[in-house]
């Protein structure tokens, strides 16, 4: 039996990794958001702190001082090159300097008109906290979840207590016997934040005062945000629903965009978070109502899941949600609002055309209600189109044909009992086998079933199913097959 299949595309990340014809922003925008680059910059950040710290700690005329000077350039010379590359390779100009303001102060030379100016380096401490709690997700998404906000308090704590140790002891050191050692302003610092005025020792210059002003205001701070956040603590935990957060999106990488909502979404995603292949990929769902129902919510891993609330089918909203960079995009029958089959199916081809034009290279997957619409959607670009009442009449059909066999198919079509279809590509020293060789190949090394060849013709995919066993494989085809697990085949 044949069956007319376009090849679906691959997402963006195995793209750039693949092929050498990727824009040369891509692939910068795909190494400055690795995890190894990302993990660099941390230690690079953290390098830096030493680096301001242990210069104040050693003479004017100490060669190691200027040997970490000299340090302290070059690292700084290798942010203001990361950033004049994210600078490069993002859309939108605005939003970068909005995003990225603090770490460009950091970057500047004003060092060199003011020692205390050096405080202006901490600053990347702030970022710190932002990549630690990115790959904490990477590690294991139920840790970071509990992490996140006293990871960031933690970071402004020691932000404020260093920053301030630092801006008394170049200001009081020389003159006031209170603060003539590192140590003392350190520990200064520390006591003033906890307790909300000066212990340890009385600033005499009128900028020591103000610096004082200024810890004492963040150990207020931060006493509020400390009772505020344990506060959210213990009500999260009485929570018994679970919430869909809400955070910045424009960090996410090969994500899955879900555009719209009705009553089996969450079903939907919690199939996604089930399958060990794509888990840990974000999933960012768009949808015109304030939240999904919470009571849909408690069987699903909120940690990876992002909400924006809009219209789905309006650019800005989609680049608002990274779709430029989104791996693979489901389009719902969305049933947020009272429409016509007719009105839910036309938002589901506009939304359609309109992510396959700002993004060519993503998987599209969309559900229908008529079938009819389907021309359309195949126009578009979009690789596959479910018609939700079409497959459960086939599925009852085929039970009732064959007085059975459902539970197969259930199992079949969920990564969450046993075997389910994968698809895979075909290695090139199995070019030339017979579609039999290649079935008894699976079966003796990998212990799954071939069922059909996924193959270009012309411009068109095609899917041969239970082919004559004599065919052979060609290169380019992606082989269809039921298995426990998916395969590496080599």
């Amino acid at each position: 039996m044949l069956v007319e299949k376009r090849q679906p595309r691959l997402p963006r990340t195995t793209l750039i990794s693949a092929s050498p014809g990727i824009p040369l922003k891509v692939r910068i925008d795909r190494f400055l958001h690795a995890p190894g680059t990302e993990v660099a910059l941390m230690l690079l950040i953290l390098l830096s702190v030493v680096v301001v710290v242990a210069e104040l700690l050693l003479g004017q005329e100490s060669l190691l001082r200027r040997q970490l000077e000299v340090a302290e350039s070059l690292i700084t010379l290798i942010f203001a090159v990361e950033l004049s590359l994210r600078y490069f390779t993002a859309r939108k100009k605005r939003r970068f300097f909005r995003h990225y303001w603090l770490d460009i102060l950091a970057v500047v030379p004003f060092f060199y008109l003011h020692r205390l100016l050096r405080l202006l380096r901490l600053l990347r401490l702030l970022r710190l906290g932002v990549l630690l709690n990115r790959n904490l997700n990477r590690v294991s998404s139920v840790f970071a979840a509990g992490l996140s906000a006293q990871l960031g308090l933690f970071v402004l704590i020691g932000l404020i207590i260093l920053s301030g140790a630092i801006a008394i002891y170049l200001l009081e050191g020389n003159d006031n016997e209170d603060f003539t050692s590192f140590k003392t302003a350190l520990w200064w610092s520390f006591f003033t934040l906890v307790a909300a005025e000066p212990i340890g020792g009385e600033p005499n210059t009128d900028a020591g005062k103000f610096v004082t002003l200024i810890v004492m205001l963040g150990g207020l701070t931060m006493f509020a945000v400390f009772t505020g956040l344990v506060s959210a603590v213990m009500v999260r935990q009485l929570k018994t629903a679970m919430e869909v957060t809400y955070l910045e999106l424009d960090e996410l990488r090969n994500h899955i965009v879900i555009c719209g909502w009705n009553r089996s979404a969450h079903l939907l995603i919690e199939e996604l978070q089930a399958d060990p292949q794509i888990k840990h990929c974000p999933i960012v769902i768009v949808a015109e109502m304030e939240e999904p129902p919470a009571y849909q919510m408690r069987q699903v891993d909120r940690s990876q899941l992002f909400y924006y609330q809009g219209d789905y089918t309006m650019i800005d909203v989609l680049e608002s949600v990274g779709i430029y960079y989104a791996g693979r995009a489901i389009l719902l029958a969305d049933s947020t609002h009272p429409r016509s089959d007719q009105d839910r199916d036309a938002r589901t081809v506009l939304a359609a055309l309109t992510i396959e034009k700002l993004n060519p290279a993503i998987y599209t997957c969309a559900q229908l209600l008529d079938r009819k619409n389907d021309v359309q959607l195949r126009s578009a670009g979009v690789e596959d189109v479910i018609v939700a009442d079409e497959l459960a009449s086939h599925l009852i059909a085929t039970s009732a044909r064959n007085l059975g066999a459902v539970n197969v198919l259930s199992e079949l079509l969920t990564v969450q009992v046993e075997n389910q279809f994968y698809q895979v590509n075909l290695p090139e020293s199995w070019t030339g086998l017979t579609f039999w060789c290649a079935t008894q190949k699976l079966k003796d090394e990998y212990d799954a079933i071939l069922v059909a060849i996924d193959r270009r013709v012309n411009e068109h995919r095609e899917t041969l199913v239970n082919p004559d066993k004599e065919i052979l494989l060609q290169s380019g085809d992606r082989l269809v097959i039921i298995a426990r697990a998916f395969p590496l085949l080599r």
